[in-house]
């Protein structure tokens, strides 16, 4: 298996079981998960498979994406295609590319079809604005600030 860099999917397991007030051995329960186990996933010596890590989210009232978004991102999310962080999971072969909204926000996939090189003025809208690039290079703006995205780059944004 290889190994890739750290995540904080641990140290978010970690904090919201703590602000739960959950011991190790309640989340093993409700998780049916082994204490040692969990403890190593928290102290990010384990990697937990897509399985685990989905019955950890569960057990904690949350689910797997939320894990792996932190509780700081509320403002703008870059995540590069040529970023080697990603999240391992103990599936031989499997891993996971953070994408995600900022703060867990509903994903509401819309695709721009065409070619266009000049759009209208901006609106805002409660929410986030996501862009995942297909192909071909693409600048962003938000709030005045340039943001180059190749393929497979990913970035979202409060549209507010």
């Amino acid at each position: 298996m290889t190994v890739a860099a750290p995540s904080p999917v641990g140290g978010q397991i970690r904090s919201r079981r703590q602000q739960q007030g959950l011991t190790l051995v309640a989340l093993a329960e409700r998780s049916g998960l082994s204490q040692p186990f969990l403890s190593q996933v928290e102290n990010g010596r384990a990697t937990p498979s897509m399985e685990s890590l989905y019955r950890i989210a569960t057990a904690l009232g949350t689910t797997p994406q939320a894990l792996f978004a932190g509780d700081d991102d509320t403002g703008t999310v870059v995540a590069r295609a040529a970023d080697p962080r990603v999240a391992a999971v103990a599936t031989p072969g499997e891993s996971l590319r953070r994408l995600l909204l900022a703060g867990g926000a509903p994903f509401h996939v819309v695709e721009l079809v065409g070619l266009a090189t000049e759009f209208r003025e901006p609106w805002t809208h409660p929410g986030f604005e996501a862009i995942y690039v297909l192909a071909g290079p693409v600048e962003v703006e938000v709030d005045g600030e340039l943001t180059d995205l190749a393929t497979g780059d990913f970035m979202s944004y409060p549209a507010d």
